[in-house]
Order: C-alpha cells, then sequence, then structure tokens
C-alpha cells in the first residue's frame, strides 16, 4: 500500500492469471478482496479513482440497523444489520464505535411514543440484545429537552434514547484493502476499465483491459473470474462485458456540515423532515455537526456530483423545524458531501421506497453485487465471494472475515479509551490529537508515534483548529496508497469536510509535502491543485445560487 511503489504493483497485476479480478475499491470490493483472500484465492482490486471514492465515503458515516425498516415489516435487513454492527464492534472497535441516538416523538408524528417503544423493543430483540445498552423511553419532553435542550419544544411528547453505532466510512473500506493487501493481493487505484472479455467462454482466461489514468498506458489483467463490486458504476461495467444492463437506480445523499457553535447536538438525533416525512439525522461528528440526508433520484455522473441551493434548501428547513433557535442559512455551511447509492431498480415511485437489500447477479465469469448498506458490507461480500467461487470452478473455505480483525484492530487489546490515554500519556500529543490517532489507525497508531519519534516536526498540526498532523499526510502516502491532495485531504484526514475552509489554506504545503516522496513535476502539483479546488467547488457550488424557502 505504498504509492510509491505503484509501478511495481502494475507489474505483479500483469504477470499471472488471478483467481479473482475486482473491479471497484469502495468498501464491497475492499470487503470481497479480504474476504477472497483470506480464503486462500488469488486476487486483485483495482479502482479507477481512489479507494472508497464514490459512495462508500459519502454516506452518513452510521452502522446502524435501520430503524426505519421496521415500519415497512423488512425484519430480515434489520436483524441481518443488528448483527452485523456487533460483529463490526468487534472486529474494528477503533473505528466502529457506539454513539447515543435520540428520538424525539410530537403530537402529530404518525407513530405515538408507546407504539415507537413497541418497535424499539423489536430492534433490540432482532439484535438480539446485543446493543451497548437497551432503549430508554422518555415519557417527559422536560427530560428529554434536557438531553437536547435545542429540540423544537411545541408538542413533543417525550422520546426514545437508543444506541447504534458510528464509523469513519472511508477508513473502514481502507483497512478492508489493508488486510488484503497483506494478504498478497495487488491493490491498484487509477486504474478504469475499459472493457472485460470472454467472460462467456468456458476456456482461457478473462480478459480485463484497462487504463492506467496517471499515465495513460493500457494494461491487461487476467482471471479465472471477475467481480464486479462498482456501486453506481456497476451498469457501466457490465455493459463493458457485453452484458445488456440497467439495473441501478442512483439516488443522491447530501449532508451539510455545520461549526458545532451554531447547532451543538448531544446525540445523533432522528428526525422527520416536515415536507416529505422522510427521516434524516443531526450527527454529533469530528467536532461538528452534521445533517443529512437527501433521497432524490440523480442521472448525474457520479465523478460531477455537487451540492445545490435546491438540496440546501430541503435540509436547512428540516433542521430549522426540529431546531427552531439555531436559524441556520447557506452561509453557516462550512462543508458538505454528496453520494450516489447504487439501489437496485423496482416499481417504486419514491426513492425512498426502494429497498435497501443487495443482489447478486451471474453472467458468465461476471458476478455483479449491487445494491445493500454500509452496515451489512460484510456479509455482501461472503455472498458475492460464495457465488465466485462457484462460478469459476475453484475450492475455498468458508468465510472468516466475521471473527478475524481488522489491520487497526489487531494488538488492539484494551478499552479504547485506555488505548488513547496510552498514546497522549507516551508521546505529549495533545487530548484531541491522541483521541483522533486511536480512533482512526487503532493499534496501528503506534507506526505514526514511530514516525513523530524520527522527526518531531510531524507532531504539528495541518490546520491549526483541526486534529491532524503531519505525520498523518506522509503516512497516508507510504502505507495508505494515497496519490493526490484529494486523496489525503477528503478520504484520509476527511480535513476538506472538517476545516472552515475546506483545507483550501492548507492543500499547497500538502502537495509540497506529497510531491517530494512521490517525485511529482512542476506540472503534476499543480494539476493534483486543481483537481482538489474542482472537488471541493462542487461540495459548495450552492454559494453561487440563491436558494429559497430554508428558513
Amino acid at each position: 500500500m505504498d504509492a510509491r511503489r505503484r509501478g511495481a504493483m502494475i507489474e505483479a497485476l500483469t504477470s499471472k492469471t488471478f483467481d479473482l479480478v475486482i473491479i471497484g475499491g469502495g468498501i464491497n470490493g475492499a470487503g470481497i478482496a479480504h474476504d477472497a483472500a483470506r480464503r486462500g484465492l488469488s486476487v486483485c482490486l483495482i479502482e479507477m479513482r481512489d479507494l472508497a471514492f464514490g459512495t462508500s465515503s459519502r454516506s452518513s458515516k452510521l452502522i446502524h440497523g435501520g430503524l426505519r425498516y421496521l415500519e415497512h415489516y423488512q425484519f430480515p435487513l434489520v436483524f441481518e444489520s443488528t448483527n452485523e454492527r456487533t460483529v463490526l464492534r468487534r472486529i474494528a472497535p477503533h473505528l466502529v464505535r457506539p454513539l447515543l441516538f435520540a428520538l424525539p416523538v410530537y403530537e402529530n408524528d404518525r407513530h405515538p411514543l408507546w407504539k415507537i417503544q413497541v418497535g424499539m423493543w423489536m430492534y433490540d430483540g432482532l439484535s438480539l440484545f446485543q446493543a451497548e445498552q437497551r432503549h430508554v423511553a422518555v415519557r417527559s419532553p422536560k427530560r428529554l429537552l434536557e438531553r437536547e435542550p435545542l429540540l423544537r419544544p411545541d408538542g413533543l411528547t417525550g422520546g426514545i434514547i437508543y444506541y447504534d453505532c458510528i464509523t469513519d466510512d472511508a477508513r473502514l473500506t481502507l483497512e478492508n484493502a489493508l488486510a488484503a493487501s497483506r494478504l498478497g493481493a495487488p491493490v491498484v487505484t487509477r486504474l478504469k476499465v475499459t472493457r472485460v472479455e470472454d467472460v462467456h467462454s468456458k476456456t482461457g482466461p478473462v480478459r480485463v483491459i484497462a487504463v492506467d489514468e496517471l499515465s495513460g498506458r493500457e494494461v491487461v489483467i487476467l482471471g479465472r473470474g471477475v467481480v464486479n463490486s462498482t456501486g453506481v458504476w456497476t451498469d457501466r461495467i457490465r455493459r463493458a462485458a457485453d452484458v445488456e444492463s440497467s439495473l441501478i437506480r442512483p439516488t443522491k445523499g447530501v449532508h451539510l456540515v455545520f461549526p458545532r457553535e451554531k447547532l451543538a447536538v448531544n446525540h445523533a438525533v432522528a428526525l422527520i423532515a416536515p415536507d416529505d416525512g422522510r427521516v434524516y439525522f443531526a450527527i454529533p461528528w469530528n467536532g461538528r455537526t452534521v445533517i443529512g440526508t437527501t433521497d432524490t433520484d440523480e442521472p448525474t455522473d457520479p465523478v460531477e456530483l455537487s451540492v445545490n441551493a435546491k438540496d440546501v434548501a430541503y435540509l436547512l428547513k428540516a433542521a430549522n423545524h426540529a431546531f427552531p433557535s439555531a436559524k441556520l442559512v447557506p452561509d453557516d455551511v462550512i462543508a458538505s458531501w454528496v453520494g450516489l447509492r447504487p439501489l437496485i431498480k423496482t416499481d417504486d415511485a419514491s426513492a425512498s421506497a426502494v429497498p435497501r437489500e443487495h443482489q447478486i447477479f451471474r453472467d458468465g465469469r461476471l458476478v455483479s453485487v449491487a445494491g445493500g448498506k454500509l452496515t451489512t458490507y460484510r456479509r455482501m461480500s461472503a455472498e458475492t465471494v460464495d457465488n465466485a467461487v462457484d462460478v469459476i470452478g475453484a475450492r475455498a473455505q468458508e468465510s472468516t472475515t466475521g471473527t478475524v480483525r481488522l489491520p487497526g484492530a489487531i494488538g488492539l487489546e484494551v478499552d479504547l479509551d485506555v488505548h488513547i490515554d496510552r498514546i497522549q500519556s507516551q508521546s505529549g500529543l495533545p487530548a484531541d490529537v491522541a483521541k483522533r490517532l486511536g480512533e482512526v489507525y487503532g493499534a496501528r497508531s503506534s507506526e505514526i508515534l514511530e514516525a513523530i519519534g524520527r522527526d518531531s516536526k510531524l507532531a504539528e498540526r495541518v490546520d491549526p483548529e483541526r486534529d491532524v498532523i503531519w505525520a498523518e499526510i506522509t503516512h497516508s502516502v507510504e502505507r495508505e496508497l494515497a496519490m493526490t491532495v484529494e486523496d489525503v485531504l477528503v478520504r484520509r484526514t476527511s480535513l476538506a469536510l472538517t476545516a472552515r475552509d475546506q483545507a483550501r489554506g492548507v492543500a499547497e504545503r500538502v502537495a509540497d509535502w506529497m510531491g517530494r516522496f512521490l517525485g511529482w513535476t512542476p506540472a503534476e502539483r499543480t494539476q493534483r491543485l486543481d483537481e482538489f479546488e474542482r472537488v471541493v467547488d462542487r461540495g459548495v457550488s450552492f454559494r453561487k445560487e440563491q436558494p429559497r424557502g430554508a428558513e
């Protein structure tokens, strides 16, 4: 996962015939690569941009059972999700952490408090009562407002306090890819697949033809079978394999980031949007508050997605309805992210009504997986590998990823808070930096501390207001396959999503830092900075419009 060895990794891709060539470096692709490699299969993982570039870094950052699915009687999905939540807590306790949720209930809500509490008992039961704690019904509006004082008091009847989990979706993806890499699977980014040949042939390997986005070179990769785990690009890859395809109904999800002083919430608050009755959240995250998400059909190329004034107006109206004293306006938004859900097409008229279950499709020696939720990625990955093993006629053991810790959890034998205290006491780093290192890297934080031991300047903050330090920039290139400024500031550190200026003020220094490691020419440095600026601009493109209906 050393970005400086990318050339050698490309040579490794072309030097053998793999059991499986996995296309797509999101959470499913990385999970599939880890699962398959652990079963003893020879696999490689290729991605056209960066690990977790698409939907997998643009979620609500929640690992949850999907409480709202109970309303639609999707009991199997809730059972699977709540139990996978328990598994992920076990295999990645640093990345998947418990978070208190608050569900306020109002007089005119479609379900009264007593009925929601019945649902919560079902929710706890479907999880086999393995949540951090069981839910608590708060029957007094006053008591709920003591917990969340900014909530609208008018008509409040009480609420529910319960546990789910929060994660860093991009880094959960990264750790699965890292786990696969440690098992010998080449992982290469910025390889864009243009054709997949011979998937229906019964002899010889399947040929995956890709273009190296950095050099323009064509690369041919051979495999006994191919797995298409490209999310919203699923149809494109199927068509590249001469398979007619129109499986995906992409829906747009926008999240807005606010300074905590503009909207301080003590829980992840589950709310109902006044316009359409959709569930959305106000989430405490990285010292900020996130409001999201939208759910609308979206035909735009995922690479060109932007946040428009209509998206912002919808979320601001919902947030101001729930927290009237906040009086949020577009200028309060410091950053945003937007992604597309790769939902399976159905006859449902509403995007929100489309089921979130995944499906697996076989076309000769091409296996495609689409749909699903972040929370259930591991189960989806295991099922996809089962199908791929059958398609290529291989012999492989059962999936073991439910019992094997991800890299940052290997050696993490103490409670996470104890681990964070040790980081601070051993390094002398500020408390917020130590907390970040513990929660982001887990046991791998020792690699960061070793780098600081060699050069104390690496302990300096990249942005004076945030908790990211320069050692992480080096680490992201040397051990986490970061190739561009965008990779580092958006997905490895989230600085572009938490800094008040979207990390524009530090981008040039980061480019200089990375350029020394990766040997960038002046033209390449300029290109990487321009790419980053375009990404950041799309996230705040609503500022060029005049939103209406925000109040």
